[in-house]
């Protein structure tokens, strides 16, 4: 059965978040005292080298994300572009992380769950500004098409800050016939995304393009990030997707890669999983149809959205 006809049915339940659950076990560098992009706080390392050089930590990740009830594997490809590994070292190998990736996930998936490949901005934009997009657009094809050629069921877009970025990426998901889940980032509040448009401008955009599903990931927790779910519920009619981050922000600061625990005092700002289980209990009424976890979601998070989905309101 295919994504799209999975969201017909009821909500999809995806995973969990990888690259900082990973750091936190000691296999992902956070960058912290590398590259400086963005907060300047190490926002450019996590790449997913660990495909590479510690894939039995990857494989036992998936398999808990698995037994907690996941219906979608997410094959460790975020930041997988050559420009973004080429940053971090790992350029040359860009190819082999991106099909290895995606064969570890199917090799824990099985019959079980279906894979989506992952891909995520390149950071170019943020660094070079609008001129950077044309660049921008070669690295997202080239590695939509590595993971169309290694076998993915879907991909799903997500941590865009830019609208103009994500566009790009879904018109070449669009055209190699890539159903695609378009989601967005929205800081340092989630009134607008970096290039100015709100929420619900960013739903009807992406939908009238061709995303089977459109939403939100990481940067707010479920809580504060229910209002901007909320505004693209009224500018679309399409599945919305949801990926919150596990950790609190605040009313001056809606993103948490804008505070100062981030990337190395996560801990003293992660919320509870009380919080999952109670937006999977009200996912449905709010029009989610792709439900799952990004930075801080280990399995427990995601095994309390499956209870939360599961149980009666």
């Amino acid at each position: 059965m295919s994504i799209v006809e999975r969201l017909r049915e009821g909500v999809v339940l995806g995973d969990g978040g990888y690259l900082i659950e990973l750091e936190r076990r000691g296999y992902v560098d956070s960058g912290s005292e590398k590259e400086r992009v963005g907060t300047g706080r190490g926002s450019g390392q996590f790449t997913p080298e660990v495909v590479l050089e510690n894939p039995a930590a990857l494989v036992q990740l998936h398999r808990e994300f698995l037994d907690a009830g996941a219906d979608v594997l997410q094959a460790l490809t975020f930041f997988g572009t050559r420009e973004k590994l080429g940053r971090a070292g790992y350029g040359a190998q860009t190819e082999a992380i991106n099909s290895e990736a995606v064969k570890l996930a199917r090799g824990v998936a099985g019959p079980r769950a279906m894979v989506a490949g992952s891909v995520s901005r390149t950071q170019l934009v943020e660094r070079e500004g609008p001129s950077a997009l044309g660049t921008a657009a070669d690295h997202l094809r080239e590695q939509l098409r590595l993971l169309a050629d290694a076998g993915i069921d879907f991909v799903i877009l997500e941590t865009f800050f830019h609208l103009a970025e994500i566009r790009l990426a879904l018109a070449a998901a669009v055209e190699m016939g890539i159903p695609a889940i378009a989601t967005m980032s929205f800081r340092p509040l989630i009134t607008q995304c970096t290039d100015g448009h709100s929420p619900a401008q960013c739903a009807k955009i992406l939908a009238d393009e061709g995303a089977i599903a459109v939403g939100a990931n990481c940067e707010q927790n479920p809580r504060r990030m229910l209002p901007l779910l909320r505004e693209m519920r009224e500018s679309t009619k399409i599945p919305l997707a949801a990926q919150p981050s596990a950790f609190a922000t605040t009313d001056e600061c809606h993103s948490f890669t804008r505070l100062p625990a981030f990337p190395d005092d996560l801990e003293t700002i992660q919320v509870s999983r009380r919080e999952f289980f109670d937006f999977a209990q009200a996912a449905r009424n709010e029009g989610i149809g792709f439900l799952g976890g990004c930075c801080g979601c280990n399995a427990a998070y995601i095994r309390a959205l499956a209870r939360g989905l599961g149980a009666q309101n």
